[in-house]
């Protein structure tokens, strides 16, 4: 008996492991249980996504290095941030030839990032650790985000954007931008907007962050962004582009296929399902076996498994 006990469980792992991974943290995000087979909501159909798009396109778009060239071989190198230096250990960083002020990041992941407003205040042999520790960390495995799970780890460091900063980040559905979140203030008292491409304020948060006390003022390059944002997510079901704007200017920031792992909730909760509406899966080839992939889930949940 204990051998046939281990035998399903070694199956189970092996047959259901990320989708069992998946419908724990969502229901422990949610407090319901996910439903891979018909997926209602933005973030279910971002679960979905993460488990059977396995589009090769997107590791290279998630890489922050590798990005680099996709953008400059559509016609954008233009909105490139400048790059100083790319390395695979922080050894290899040569502090000595870089200015004043500069961002390092990692090319694998997200919110790995240190920036330095004054290089002789920078304690080196603490941001080397820093940076040694996320590059031996796959970021894969937080939350099963597939198109991160083979990029090759590295260093960049890129300009010191300097000002007041906003991040917009626009939501393209198989190609079609239709919403703009606008990130503000990002290293102070955070507020977070999501408009329409028609520039209306949507009644709406995400997780635990502000909204603006008054609406964003509309960017001078939006139209731009826009155009940019429907070439680079033009071979995606979803993609979102996000670009960091100055008060002049404005860069590309990433491509993300994941927003929030697919576990940000949205305030209110409708507004899970009218993105959800948006995103589209029918081109999607899904696994022949989802339907009883399905059916074990729910038995686990029911069994108090998940």
């Amino acid at each position: 008996m204990y051998w046939l006990l281990q035998q399903a469980k070694r199956f189970i792992k092996n047959y259901l492991g990320n989708e069992i991974f998946i419908a724990k943290h969502f229901k422990k995000t949610f407090g319901r249980p996910i439903n891979l087979l018909r997926p209602q909501t933005f973030n279910e159909k971002i679960q979905v996504l993460k488990l059977y798009d396995k589009n090769p396109l997107m590791t290279e778009l998630v890489d922050k290095f590798r990005v680099r060239e996709y953008i400059e071989c559509i016609g954008y190198g233009d909105i490139l941030n400048e790059l100083f230096q790319e390395c695979e250990s922080p050894e290899d960083i040569d502090f000595d030839a870089l200015p004043e002020k500069f961002v390092i990041k990692c090319n694998h992941s997200w919110n790995t990032n240190i920036i330095c407003e004054d290089k002789l205040a920078l304690d080196q042999h603490s941001a080397k650790n820093k940076l040694g520790n996320w590059l031996r960390y796959n970021h894969y495995l937080t939350f099963r985000e597939w198109a991160y799970r083979d990029i090759k780890p590295k260093i960049i460091i890129e300009r010191h954007l300097a000002g007041e900063l906003r991040d917009f980040k626009i939501f393209c559905f198989n190609g079609a931008p239709q919403f703009v979140q606008v990130d503000s203030e990002r290293f102070g008292h955070h507020t977070l907007d999501v408009y329409d491409m028609e520039w209306n304020r949507l009644d709406m948060g995400k997780g635990n962050q502000k909204v603006s006390a008054t609406s964003v003022k509309r960017s001078a390059h939006l139209e731009k962004m826009e155009k940019i944002a429907r070439d680079i997510s033009a071979n995606f079901i979803f993609c979102r582009v996000d670009f960091l704007a100055t008060a002049d200017n404005f860069y590309f920031g990433e491509a993300t296929f994941y927003p929030g792992g697919g576990f940000s909730p949205f305030q209110p909760e409708r507004f899970d399902y009218i993105f959800g509406e948006h995103l589209n899966l029918t081109s999607l080839k899904k696994p022949g076996d989802l339907v009883f992939k399905q059916f074990f889930l729910t038995i686990l949940g029911r069994a108090g498994f998940i």
